[in-house]
């Protein structure tokens, strides 16, 4: 199996005189789950969309295996699950599997039901039930790393732990970057840690460190 890195180093996002980022950064890695924490409005998904090339930032620099990547490209490497909704209100359930080259059939096999949501449109799934569709689309797409923005959210809790662990099947040969609200399923998929606090990120060691940057109270 080949090995590779991803760098995302120095994002810089303002709005007007807002700063947003001034030292964004993380890693990833074959093999790896890396867990991104911070608060509300601390930047993660600002970060992401810069990396992606949906948000325009002052600055941001993105290497792969040493290499700078230029973000009209970066689509082919990385695949990215956004907080908002991926697959357009309109579109068949099937065709969204076909435009990302995913077996539709395999994730029946995971999750039965989805076997009579093959022809269905988006609007008339839960949202969770999109959520969770378009969650495994992301992972089983080609790329060599996966980026998931909120994965758990609206995720039924019977599922939580089937998430996880196709989160940790997929890293095995895939680097993924993970960010959400529910700290616990954050903590135990990741092999690492980073949080984003004042508009920089630091790498989490200990519990200390996550109380020294404001996400968890002494």
């Amino acid at each position: 199996m080949d090995k590779h890195s991803l760098i995302v180093d120095s994002v810089a996002v303002r709005f007007g005189e807002k700063t947003v980022l001034s030292g964004g950064y993380i890693t990833s890695s074959t093999g790896v789950v890396t867990g991104l924490l911070g608060r509300n409005g601390a930047g993660k998904s600002c970060m992401f969309r810069a990396l992606m090339g949906g948000l325009k930032a002052e600055y941001v620099m993105v290497s792969i295996d040493g290499e700078p990547v230029n973000l009209k490209s970066i689509g082919r490497l990385v695949k990215y699950l956004p907080q908002s909704r991926l697959i357009p209100e309109g579109m068949r359930l099937h065709r969204a599997f076909e435009l990302y080259g995913v077996n539709y059939w395999a994730f029946v096999n995971r999750i039965p039901k989805y076997s009579r949501f093959h022809d269905s449109y988006i609007w008339e799934l839960s949202g969770g039930e999109a959520r969770l569709a378009e969650l495994y689309l992301i992972l089983m797409s080609n790329g060599l790393f996966h980026i998931l923005d909120e994965p758990f959210s609206l995720i039924d809790p019977v599922n939580i732990e089937a998430v996880k662990g196709l989160i940790r099947e997929r890293s095995q040969d895939h680097g993924i970057i993970v960010t959400d609200h529910d700290f616990d399923s954050i903590s135990s998929v990741s092999d690492n840690l980073f949080v984003i606090s004042e508009g920089c990120t630091s790498p989490v060691r200990s519990r200390e460190d996550l109380i020294r940057h404001g996400y968890l109270k002494a």
